[in-house]
């Protein structure tokens, strides 16, 4: 039963249930994850224990229970149903919800982030239910909704303690053939700055929002870069992502905002970030009384690590080897569902799934039907070898 639990699925079970997933478009801000929900529950055998969690008339996710003799620990695989929206739709070599394929590779929005996860996920979730037989543990199959923006649907599953018992995660993103034992946590703060208009010449009349903005800006980079540094992920990083200020080329700006994202390793503390972001505001408005600062943090995740010397990564990574994975450990720039389940926990996760990570929200977005197939093998040999 092992054996034949843990083949691959053929290239063309992958390219089926791969194709129906990525027609059907749930781009951000929309969503629409409800009706990909209801397409997977019709995909799946009779008997599972399926639980939708509807969060409005088109957003939902789905939490699928397999049984076991025990109710308590259990394995978690989850992956998210949303995808960024389609940019630049004239660069696209096919229409980006059409799901072609030519030879072994799928296009289409969501095909490696992170509809490849599901498919393996899917078809997982055939392979062991057509065991017949029960696992020790239970095991969940989760599919989220707005992972991409602010992750209502693993908030959900979090506050609705559908995931309290259980003892492993894995992520399904996509890992490029390896296995991701961290990733990176992203803050992500807005400040605000308020000066004086005056005409541009007369700078000394006014107070420039945009060049204070600016000046903040360098200020942060420069106490946070650098710091500290991880091997695998490298160091804190900071980036102004967004900035408005001004009106007209010869009007000093009397107000600016600007967007920053932070990266960091694990081991940096947000909250540190936090308090010296303010203390940066507070210096600059105390040398110059007409300026008025605020920050406001729109984004907190923390970055996350399961070392490597971990039984759950070791057994992962065993397993990865024989199913054609590198078990070189890998780490993610990018945040998943772990940042916002993991709070206060300790579980150990691994982020492991079909396709190339450099691929995510790209133009021409595709996969491999390969390593779909093979991460299938991955989770399901596993679930086959420790949990029955």
């Amino acid at each position: 039963m092992r054996e034949e639990a843990g083949c691959k699925p053929t290239i063309e079970e992958c390219r089926k249930v791969l194709e129906s997933l990525v027609r059907v478009d749930t781009c951000q801000p929309e969503g629409n994850e409800g009706k990909l929900a209801d397409l997977i529950r019709q995909m799946l055998p009779e008997g599972l224990k399926c639980r939708k969690l509807v969060h409005s008339s088109q957003r939902a996710s789905l939490v699928v229970k397999v049984e076991g003799e025990a109710e308590e620990g259990g394995l978690a695989l989850i992956g998210h149903l949303d995808t960024v929206a389609c940019s630049e739709q004239d660069g696209w070599a096919y229409p980006p919800h059409q799901a072609e394929v030519k030879g072994d590779i799928l296009y289409g929005r969501g095909a490696a982030d992170m509809k490849g996860g599901d498919a393996a996920m899917i078809l997982t979730l055939q392979q062991i239910a057509r065991s017949g037989k029960k696992p020790g543990r239970p095991i969940y199959f989760c599919f989220t909704a707005d992972e991409e923006s602010k992750g209502m649907g693993i908030c959900s599953i979090v506050e609705e303690k559908c995931l309290d018992q259980v003892e492993e995660v894995i992520i399904c993103e996509p890992s490029d053939e390896k296995i991701g034992i961290c990733e990176k946590g992203a803050l992500w703060l807005r400040t605000a700055v308020r000066g004086k208009a005056s005409h541009a010449s007369r700078p000394e009349l006014g107070v420039n929002a945009v060049e204070y903005g600016i000046h903040f800006a360098n200020r942060l980079k420069a106490a946070v870069e650098g710091n500290k540094s991880h091997p695998i992920l490298g160091q804190d990083t900071v980036s102004v992502t967004r900035f408005d200020g001004g009106v007209m080329t010869n009007i000093i700006p009397a107000s600016a905002q600007m967007e920053l994202d932070i990266r960091t390793v694990p081991g940096t503390s947000h909250d540190d970030i936090i308090r010296t972001a303010d203390d940066i505001c507070k210096e600059i408005m105390s040398m110059h009384p007409a300026v008025h600062m605020e920050v406001e943090v729109l984004n907190n995740r923390p970055a996350l690590e399961t070392p490597q010397d971990s039984p759950f990564v070791r057994r992962v990574m065993e397993t990865a080897k024989r199913t054609g994975i590198s078990g070189e450990p890998k780490g993610l720039y990018f945040y998943t569902d772990a940042s916002q389940m993991m709070f206060g926990r300790t579980v150990p996760f691994v982020i492991a799934g079909p396709g190339d990570d450099a691929l995510a929200h790209c133009v021409n977005e595709h996969i491999s039907l390969s390593s779909v197939a093979r991460y299938t093998e991955l989770y399901s040999r596993y679930i086959m070898e420790h949990y029955y």
